[in-house]
């Protein structure tokens, strides 16, 4: 039997061709080779961000020639998100501020496929079947938020009325007031009733404001009423409404009648108005010597 050293392992076999303490190592020469390799690489990739960035402009004409650019895809889908988030706020809006969130979210939809060429036909759905429902969608909106923002407008004077009604309303404390002054106060504040009546009836019934346009009508035809009310009992401590005859002008000449009554005539005689008219007619010519013919003859 072979005897085996104990604590000595076996020698590795050492491959023919290669001599015994020879390692696997990157020699000096080696190195001469990698080094230019790694350098031109690094050229090539400096020069090719060189190139984008200097003919990028170019680049993207020949991009949007063809109609495929990455970009346009991206605009694409956020003009999409910003035309769901203005379909959504206009549909469930319920004051002027949700319709003015819903013009902007539609005018930078609008903006960003203003930035896509009508050659970029890779987009689903196609760029001008975007920018028509955009369009529709923001005259919608246009509409509603004129409507609503005229709405506004109108109750907010309406309010502003109501309230110098109210304080032309108001009666003087300790003063006593002729009926004539009276009727002149009470008409003021209603005339300025009658103008917000006139404006809250303006607002369309399906606007946001209808409730309030509803309730504050309501409220005006009362303080109407209570005002024709108050002018009412006015007029009933106004003599001339009590005896309509002691406030009528009183005529002079029933007082005094032999003040307008006009004088007799008196008689004219004829003569003395038209004395040619009265005059007698002058004598006949005396004929010294009858003539056969003209005033001296004898059948004259």
């Amino acid at each position: 039997m072979a005897k085996h050293e104990r604590g000595l392992r076996p020698k590795k076999e050492i491959p023919p061709d290669l001599p015994p303490d020879t390692e696997t190592r990157v020699t000096p020469s080696q190195n001469s080779y990698i080094l230019p390799i790694l350098g031109v690489g690094g050229a090539l990739l400096l020069g090719g961000a060189f190139f984008l960035t200097i003919n990028s402009p170019s680049i993207e004409m020949i991009c949007r020639q063809v109609g495929n650019c990455q970009r346009f895809n991206e605009d694409a889908n956020k003009a999409q998100d910003l035309f769901k988030k203005a379909e959504d706020s206009f549909k469930t809006a319920k004051s002027v501020q949700d319709l003015v969130v819903a013009s902007r979210s539609i005018d930078e939809a609008k903006n960003g496929l203003s930035t896509i060429p009508d050659s970029a036909t890779e987009l689903v759905p196609p760029i001008g079947e975007q920018r028509t429902k955009v369009s529709d969608l923001d005259k919608k909106i246009a509409i509603a938020l004129a409507l609503e923002q005229n709405a506004d407008k109108a109750l907010k004077e309406a309010i502003s009325k109501i309230a110098n009604a109210d304080k032309l309303n108001r009666k003087p404390q300790e003063e006593t007031e002729p009926p004539d002054d009276a009727k002149k106060r009470l008409n003021k504040p209603k005339a300025v009733y009658i103008e917000a009546q006139i404006l809250l009836q303006g607002i369309p019934n399906n606007s946001f404001l209808a409730s309030v346009k509803k309730e504050s009508l309501k409220q005006l035809a009362e303080k109407v009423k209570d005002l024709d009310g108050k002018l009412g009992a006015v007029k009933a401590l106004d003599p001339c409404v009590v005896n309509p005859d002691s406030c009528k002008p009183v005529d002079p000449c029933v007082t005094n009648p032999s003040a307008c009554a006009s004088p007799t005539p008196q008689p004219v005689d004829f003569c003395e108005a038209n004395p040619a008219a009265c005059q007698s007619a002058p004598p006949p010519p005396k004929c010294p010597k009858p003539t056969l013919f003209g005033p001296c003859s004898p059948g004259y």
